[in-house]
């Protein structure tokens, strides 16, 4: 064999390795063994950056699932409407944690099993009426909400609400308490966290009614190579800590 000749054949054998890794059939296990994942930075106790790290309930599921599929994760952590627009790009892999609907269907992949269900309050100002307040009662009043975040049809749907957008739960709340919006929509958890951490502003909210009980999930991106066996491998994972009792542990821990 000639040098040119063998310096071709080992070049062709180079390119044949780097792009195994993507060609790949979908019921092969996947030749990468790390994902890179966006995880929301400012949604405490779900997932926030504590340090810059990602931290929270959420952030712990989802290391405990992807360790358990036997793959290794980078969490970036983003603010949740640029994470989505990173995933919908195809420069993630996903991005923790979306609320899955009619609205998000079509837009990204989904796992099988879903991370937690949580709920998602409307909150009125203290000094305010204090009668329950329903979907329906939103209707032509300003309703805080936080950019990027999806609060179920009938709520996204109906051209009759009119949504204040904040950059943060926090920032809704503050609005609220400011009189500045009717109504702020938060999960309760991190409504309750908020209040937790900001004494004087939380003596200014109330629990009213609640919109939505949604299920949250790891949105994986359609443009991502080689994505939906990774989705297969996180379902696995994510299974596997269900049965085993960790997902449980993690749970108690931020009960």
């Amino acid at each position: 064999m000639n040098l040119r000749l063998a310096f071709c054949t080992a070049g062709l054998a180079g390119l044949v390795l780097a792009s195994s890794t993507w060609a790949q059939k979908p019921t092969d296990k996947p030749a990468f063994t790390k994902v890179r994942i966006g995880a929301e930075d400012d949604w405490r106790p779900y997932a926030y950056a504590q340090a810059g790290q990602p931290a929270g309930f959420a952030v712990e599921l989802v290391r405990a699932a992807w360790e358990a599929a036997g793959v290794e994760v980078e969490l970036v952590p983003l603010p949740y409407a640029r994470c989505m627009r990173e995933v919908e790009a195809g420069k993630l892999a996903g991005c923790f944690d979306t609320l899955r609907d009619a609205r998000t269907e079509d837009k990204y992949l989904w796992h099988k099993y879903h991370l937690f269900r949580a709920r998602i309050g409307i909150y009125g100002r203290s000094d305010g009426p204090a009668d329950p307040v329903n979907v329906q009662a939103l209707r032509g009043k300003r309703a805080g909400v936080t950019n990027g975040y999806d609060y179920g049809t009938a709520f996204d749907d109906d051209p009759t609400m009119v949504r204040d957008v904040a950059a943060s739960d926090l920032t809704s709340l503050r609005k609220l308490v400011a009189g500045r919006v009717d109504y702020a929509l938060v999960f309760d958890r991190v409504a309750n966290e908020i209040a937790a951490n900001n004494p004087t502003l939380g003596q200014g909210f109330r629990l009213r009614g609640v919109l939505l009980e949604p299920s949250l999930y790891l949105s994986f991106s359609k443009k991502f190579p080689g994505v939906e066996p990774l989705i297969a491998r996180f379902d696995a994972g994510l299974d596997k800590i269900r049965k085993n009792g960790e997902y449980a542990r993690i749970e108690a821990r931020w009960r």
